[in-house]
């Protein structure tokens, strides 16, 4: 008897690909750096002496902006993990009342929370997507679980918000880039007019079109093994809703409980942020004041020393991977910086591409180079040294230039297996079962981001 090809049997096969070949985040900066390296020796006067001197040169020149970019991750995990953002989260859940409508309103919230920031959106595709999938279940709606799973995964698209790294990391005083570019402020880039009205269409599109593919797509009717992942779901839901009183048998325990101090400092550091908005305006968003309004958010949201801390001792897990890879960015941007590569590569974009495309250009490649290193702030260090100067000789302004970095290093994010580990992990199913739906989703945004840049963003 003949085998009938799988319908899915090539979305298994790229996955399975991209999991068995495509190595960890840090041995993936051991090998671009010696790659790099190579580069600069064959494309450059360099000798090997003098790369390894660039190297080194670069390997510790970025530390304030690795700070920047691990408090702002750090900062926005203390907010997305506090109890009244969770809270908040559990209580939505409960109201839609049919499979469209959930699909519908976990789509809104969860666009809306990774505009605002990563680690909230993080949130709501893991604990939003939890509570929807229970709370639906009891009143009937059985909703399908990848299609949960990647709709709180592939809504990461739409973070080209105001704590996308990229745009933060230009408007601030003092970045890597500022001699070339100098200070380009948030509403030139991530808050920019264009750069809304896309993520908006691009919102219209998503809302559409997935609440009604909910059913078309659907992997089929829930089966024993859903029945146990519901059963897990379940319990991971009650156990956010616990809420155990603190013991506060002797002083230093009261101390460790008492909400005042904390929260009246909390308190008086949004009110600066709020002055130095109202004062300055959107302008002087940058990381230090993103950076302080999530912080004292998370004093107050937390309210107690003891549940601030317990949560920093959470979080700091999740910025590991900044604190051990950015030192091998700074020395590949070294190299590209005092090798005279990335001159050459400048070269290169200039040569094959004109100003009209340059920014459409820059989309594609900064998303082909995104499936290689999914990490937006450590990719704008190695791109930004020739990307930039490239479109600036082409005359395209550099807040452009921004823009299509970094709606590039989001829109592949979709098929990229590296972002989802998290919410797979979570939801203890495989990449293939995502996929369908993330291959959707990266056309809508393919077709509206490509659009956008060639049109209007140029």
């Amino acid at each position: 008897m003949e085998n009938k090809k799988q319908p899915g049997g090539w979305i298994t096969t790229l996955s399975s690909w991209s999991q068995r070949f495509i190595p960890d985040a840090f041995p993936l900066v051991l090998i671009l750096t010696l790659l790099v390296a190579v580069l600069a020796l064959v494309f450059t006067e360099s000798t090997p002496l003098s790369v390894l001197q660039n190297w080194y040169d670069g390997f510790w020149s970025m530390l304030s902006f690795t700070i920047n970019i691990v408090m702002l991750m750090f900062t926005g995990f203390l907010v997305a993990n506090s109890k009244p953002v969770n809270k908040l989260l559990l209580k939505l859940a409960k109201i839609p009342n049919s499979t469209s409508a959930a699909v519908l309103l976990f789509m809104i919230v969860s666009i809306i929370l990774f505009y605002i920031h990563f680690a909230l959106g993080m949130a709501a595709a893991i604990l939003f997507g939890k509570a929807m999938i229970v709370e639906q279940d009891k009143k009937g709606n059985k909703l399908p679980i990848s299609l949960i799973a990647a709709a709180g995964g592939f809504c990461i698209v739409f973070q080209a918000g105001p704590t996308a790294s990229a745009p933060l990391t230009v408007s601030s005083a003092g970045h890597f880039m500022e001699e070339a570019i100098g200070i380009i402020p948030l509403t030139e880039t991530s808050m920019a007019l264009p750069v809304i009205l896309m993520n908006v269409v691009m919102a219209a599109i998503f809302i559409l079109v997935f609440p009604r593919l909910a059913g078309k797509l659907s992997l089929g009717e829930r089966d024993e093994a859903d029945q146990e992942v519901l059963a897990r779901f379940q319990a991971d839901v009650a156990a956010v809703q616990a809420d155990e009183a603190p013991s506060m048998s002797n002083f230093a325990e009261w101390m460790d409980n008492f909400w005042g101090f904390q929260v009246f400092i909390g308190v008086c550091g949004l009110v600066m942020v709020i002055i130095s908005i109202v004062k300055g305006g959107l302008t002087q968003l940058g990381f230090g004041s993103v950076n302080m309004l999530f912080f004292m958010l998370a004093l107050i949201l937390h309210r107690t020393p003891a549940n601030l801390t317990k949560a920093a001792r959470e979080g700091i897990t999740s910025v590991s991977g900044v604190v051990l890879q950015f030192p091998f960015y700074a020395g590949i941007f070294g190299i590209l910086s005092y090798s005279g590569l990335g001159v050459v590569i400048t070269g290169f974009f200039t040569s094959i591409a004109s100003g009209r495309l340059f920014t459409a250009v820059v989309l594609w490649f900064s998303g082909l180079l995104n499936m290689l290193v999914p990490s937006g702030g450590s990719q704008f260090i190695v791109e930004a040294p020739y990307i930039t100067p490239a479109g600036m000789e082409l005359g395209v302004d550099p807040a452009k230039i921004v823009n299509a970095f970094t709606c590039g290093d989001l829109l592949t994010n979709l098929i990229q297996p590296f972002w989802a580990i998290p919410v797979l992990g979570a939801y203890g199913i495989k990449f293939r079962k995502i996929f369908p739906y993330c291959l959707v989703a990266f056309g809508i945004a393919f077709v509206v981001l490509s659009g956008f840049f060639l049109l209007f963003m140029y």
